[in-house]
């Protein structure tokens, strides 16, 4: 007889889980083939709404599982959830929810949430779920003393004429008074029905009882509101400028952070990040704010030659300098590892050496996530090279970046200009 409790279980992304399969049947009370058919759904949800080209979750005979490039939470069934923590972060922390949880929202949408919203007092008790609640939950008290509303029509029927009426309504009235369309300034409208819904799917998740309880007073506090299940990101007028974190992380809710589980009526999220592009858009962000004023460009095109006789482009992911003369190439790598060394891939090196090529430099940084095996954490942001390859006068450098504790006060700030400082000195010391 299978269980009704919700289990969630931890496991580290690129690192191999033995006798995976077997736990989790014993802990929802299901058969192994039950169990591995629930882990092949789940890979087929990430392949079709992540764009992946084959499964990121790979199942030994002997009950082993191992994901790939893929962190968060997922969920698997009503009783089975995994907690999948990046391999640059360490499970065994307290903190790494908040760390993962950083990342993703600067990621996803470029903001900058207050460390009071994020260190919430369920590090050690908590999850992912709980922890995104009480996020929002603290947004919304922060913000609703000033109302997000807006003008809309709307029909009543009321003897007292406070609108325009219905002519025909004046000659045969309704039992409850005269039709008539009134234009009202309240909060029942697009952006409060978003938010709204955003807390009616993590009600349910969040394991904290204070947590679900502010959500629950967040809901009616919005009501009456239409639940919606996707929504797309918008910017709000300039007057509700103070909702507009608020509003991108109940996007974020709504559309499962890329994943989401359905069965029946229940629509639950799972927080899953593809962790390469993450990681990319991470470092972009931060060169931006630890290189300024300098001018810093993301995906810009070099024409490299030409194919068929048309022109073919490369793309760096970050180009430094100005458009017409770059001084510096930068790309975000996620795998670190060649044949169980540290080590630059060589499609990497070929590729960087096209990039030089194209835009006319002979130095490039590759960017990698230090992983949480490597040792205790680091600074934020501080980097260290582990291989340099120098072909004629192009050299490429490739480094480490520590990403533990970018969660902490400042801490976002502190990684922007470690990193940026970091590839301004390998710069220089590479002339």
């Amino acid at each position: 007889m299978s269980s009704t409790t919700l289990h969630r279980v931890r496991l580290a992304e690129n690192r191999e889980e033995t006798r995976l399969v077997s736990r989790l049947a014993q802990l929802a009370g299901q058969p192994e083939p039950e169990v591995e058919r629930l882990l092949f759904q789940a890979g087929q949800r990430l392949v079709n709404l992540l764009g992946y080209e084959r499964l990121p979750l790979r199942i030994s005979s002997a009950g082993t599982v191992r994901i790939d490039g893929v962190a968060g939470l997922l969920r698997l069934s009503p009783q089975l959830e995994l907690e999948i923590v990046p391999k640059f972060l360490d499970g065994a922390d307290p903190d790494w929810r908040q760390d993962f949880f950083r990342v993703a929202l600067l990621s996803r949408t470029g903001k900058l949430l207050p460390r009071e919203h994020l260190r919430a007092d369920v590090a050690t008790r908590g999850d992912l779920a709980t922890l995104v609640g009480r996020t929002l939950a603290n947004l919304y008290w922060a913000s609703h003393r000033r109302p997000l509303r807006e003008y809309r029509s709307r029909t009543v029927y009321d003897y007292a004429v406070v609108g325009d009426l219905d002519p025909v309504g004046i000659v045969l009235p309704d039992a409850e008074g005269f039709r008539q369309t009134q234009l009202v300034f309240d909060h029942v409208n697009f952006w409060n029905e978003i938010i709204s819904s955003a807390a009616s799917v993590l009600i349910p998740e969040a394991q904290d009882g204070e947590t679900a309880r502010q959500l629950l007073r967040m809901r009616q506090a919005l009501a009456p509101q239409r639940e919606v299940r996707s929504a797309r990101h918008r910017k709000l007028p300039n007057r509700y400028h103070h909702w507009q974190s608020l509003y991108d992380l109940s996007v974020e809710v709504l559309n499962g952070f890329g994943v989401g589980y359905q069965e029946k009526h229940l629509n639950a999220p799972g927080y899953v990040m593809v962790m390469w592009s993450t990681w990319q858009q991470l470092c972009e962000l931060a060169l931006r704010v630890g290189l300024a004023p300098t001018e810093v460009h993301s995906s810009m095109g070099f024409s490299l030659g030409k194919r068929d006789s048309k022109v073919l482009k490369v793309t760096p992911d970050v180009t430094v300098g100005p458009r017409d003369a770059p001084t510096l190439l930068v790309d975000a790598k996620y795998r670190t590892r060649l044949n169980g060394k540290l080590s630059v891939d060589n499609s990497d090196v070929y590729e960087s050496l096209a990039f030089m090529r194209a835009a006319g430099v002979q130095r490039m940084i590759l960017l990698y996530p230090r992983p949480a095996s490597h040792g205790d954490p680091t600074e934020p942001g501080s980097t260290q090279i582990f291989q340099t390859i120098e072909v004629g006068e192009e050299r490429i450098d490739a480094m480490l970046v520590e990403c533990r504790g970018v969660s902490l006060t400042q801490g976002f700030e502190s990684f922007s200009r470690n990193l940026a400082s970091g590839v301004m000195d390998a710069q220089l010391l590479s002339n």
